[in-house]
């Protein structure tokens, strides 16, 4: 890999995934990176109404942390992360909740006027640019179809190195809980491999407190690493972003079965009298105009 800072989490989900990409995701992995890095911490805002007590995931930045301060923000941190600091800050007077830092994602990252969460800005201005500079991607003049001219973003012949070596990374890095009891010395070595691309690989995230223990490092200053990435403030128990309605766009309840899809509501399941369990769909009333169009075509059909 090129000389200078080691990728960001973000940065090697994109390179992997080139030349697609998928800017939530990339959001996602990047607030997960900066609460790995104690940067954001992970709280639960309990709200108390009429009708009973809810739980809501919230994600604040850290009270050390401050911009205008020199120093108490990494000054490795990645323009993309940066960018992600000052959207979880401007939540905050909202408690920091999830759906408030989407709000604040469609500002940054212009979905605002789409109200969906594509984030569709997000990589091209911070994450493409600094692979490009990094000389692990490049932009290319390609056809649609044959015809249509467009341009994309692929990966160089070092992207495909750097991606041949992240993707054995991870493959290893799967195998990590494993080896946490019996052998901590080589989990810090695979973890170490890896770098910040170990969030990536799922079956690692539930185990990442006995990692930091593993990758401790021997001075004791309190910090973990591996490959530069830095686990010493690790905690996904109240903000996993991958539990909360990140992708729909809700309210941030610490619970996923409280999210809905867009037509239906979907009932508590209920277990019939012969003791099987079904579960009813609800659909949601249709607009009186469409319903009139599909009553006319019937009546033309009959």
């Amino acid at each position: 890999m090129p000389e200078g800072h080691p990728l960001s989490a973000a940065e090697a989900l994109v390179l992997l995934s080139l030349p697609r990409f998928d800017g939530r995701q990339a959001v996602k992995i990047g607030l997960m990176s900066l609460q790995a890095q104690g940067i954001l911490r992970a709280v639960e805002v309990v709200k108390t109404n009429v009708f009973g007590t809810a739980r809501f995931a919230a994600v604040r930045v850290a009270p050390e942390i401050k911009p205008e301060i020199p120093g108490t923000v990494p000054a490795s941190l990645p323009p993309g992360e940066a960018s992600l600091v000052a959207v979880v800050r401007a939540a905050e007077p909202a408690e920091g909740l999830i759906s408030a830092i989407i709000k604040e994602g469609r500002l940054a990252y212009g979905d605002a006027a789409l109200m969906s969460t594509r984030f569709r800005d997000f990589v091209p201005r911070f994450l493409l640019p600094s692979l490009v500079e990094r000389g692990l991607a490049e932009e290319r003049q390609t056809r649609r179809f044959g015809l249509i001219p467009a341009s994309g973003f692929y990966r160089t012949p070092a992207g495909e190195a750097e991606r041949t070596r992240l993707t054995a990374a991870m493959q290893d890095a799967r195998v990590i809980p494993d080896y946490l009891d019996r052998d901590p010395a080589q989990a810090a070595a695979l973890a170490a491999a890896a770098g910040s691309a170990i969030l990536l690989v799922a079956e690692v995230r539930p185990h990442f407190r006995r990692l930091a223990e593993a990758l401790r490092e021997p001075a004791g200053d309190g910090a973990y690493y591996a490959g530069g990435f830095d686990f010493s403030g690790c905690d996904f128990t109240a903000g996993d972003f991958a539990a909360g309605d990140f992708a729909g766009g809700g309210a941030g309840s610490t619970h996923p079965s409280a999210r809905s899809t867009p037509g239906l509501t979907r009932p508590p399941p209920t277990r019939a009298a012969d003791g099987n369990q079904r579960r009813r769909f609800r659909v949601r009333s249709m607009p009186a105009a469409r319903c009139r169009h599909g009553r006319n075509a019937l009546l033309r059909a009959g």
